[in-house]
């Protein structure tokens, strides 16, 4: 098959910069894409995260403008390198490929994102009054102490239904961490699982912890860049994986993965655009016997047309889906 490609390169920014153990977050940058063929024509979007070890928008870029006017699938190689243009080129063909679009529903819990330090408090309560029962709360930006602090306070307003996933974004040492997984036994059941707690080539001192302490771990930056497939590996990590799709690589890569690690397995944003937010819930599909919730309460931290700019405690594809046909519409 062969196909040409149109891009729109975007720059979207957050309502408030996004505050994490890597630094401040105030831009998101991404392109768009579409794919066109004698069978049909194909969405889909690249949106890089650098210091997740993905490409930057400009590789993404020059290796989209590499590949001429005309693109031939067959012998298309996107080197691994670039696992978000890979993303976006996959989900694009895949959507050509498909005899005919999909009418299914699917409606999608989803973890309620709480920003870190104190304004977590007021975020929690908003987000506790619209249903929310599961929260991801970005830390390891502050002291333990503090921390620990504003994390006794959040718990002292939840009902103990609630759960909360802890964020760190590999800030943490061996020694800080120990402090939490000490700290954290008086809310043992409130508390789904800490996230990447560690830096990429601690994996082993983070397992050793889960264990001595019996809270789960998950993986999330150790999964990116060519050296991070290791860890699906049952023998190198028997713990939960959060999983961006967009930062992934090629929609096969994925699928292959969910069959072997479904159960494991978290989906986590990229803060996409709809259009990679549909193509990442399509994936979502093929999950089986997973009762965790997605991590993509992103939706209102932009407040452009790129997104529905709504922080709600489900999400459904088809709404998704129909508005990212609004987006396509009004750029390309």
């Amino acid at each position: 098959m062969k196909f040409s490609i149109s891009t729109h390169f975007y720059t979207r920014r957050f309502v408030h910069p996004l505050k994490t153990g890597h630094g401040i977050w105030k831009e998101r940058e991404g392109i768009l894409i579409k794919l066109e063929s004698d069978k049909g024509t194909g969405f889909g979007e690249i949106a890089p995260i650098p210091f997740f070890q993905t490409e930057t928008v400009d590789e993404a870029r020059s290796f989209i403008g590499s590949l001429g006017e005309i693109i031939d699938a067959e012998n298309l190689q996107i080197p691994e390198s670039l696992p978000c243009t890979a993303f976006a080129l996959s989900s694009a063909i895949a959507q050509i490929n498909q005899s005919k679009e999909t009418k299914t529903d699917k409606v999608f819990s989803v973890a309620g994102l709480l920003p870190s330090g104190l304004a977590s408090k007021e975020a929690l309560a908003t987000k506790t009054a619209s249903g929310f029962k599961i929260f991801k709360w970005k830390m390891g930006v502050h002291s333990f102490e503090k921390e620990a602090q504003i994390f006794d306070d959040l718990i002292s307003n939840c009902n103990h239904e609630m759960r909360f996933r802890l964020d760190a974004n590999a800030s943490m040492d061996k020694a800080t961490l120990e402090k939490w997984m000490q700290y954290a036994q008086k809310y043992r059941s409130q508390i789904e699982f800490f996230e990447q707690p560690m830096s990429v080539g601690e994996e082993f001192q983070m397992r050793e912890l889960s264990a001595k302490y019996s809270i789960p771990i998950a993986l999330d930056e150790s999964l990116n860049g060519p050296s991070g497939k290791q860890w699906l590996d049952q023998d190198n990590w028997q713990g939960l994986f959060v999983i961006k799709p967009s930062a992934f690589g090629s929609v096969d890569i994925l699928k292959n993965s969910f069959s072997k690690l479904g159960t494991r397995c978290i989906l986590s944003s990229s803060f996409e655009t709809s259009i990679g937010l549909g193509r990442c819930l399509e994936l979502a599909l093929s999950l089986r016997n997973n009762s965790y919730a997605l991590g993509f309460d992103t939706q209102s931290v932009f407040s452009d047309d790129y997104s529905l700019n709504q922080s709600l405690p489900s999400l459904s594809l088809l709404e998704v889906k129909q508005h990212s046909k609004s987006i396509i519409t009004n750029v390309f």
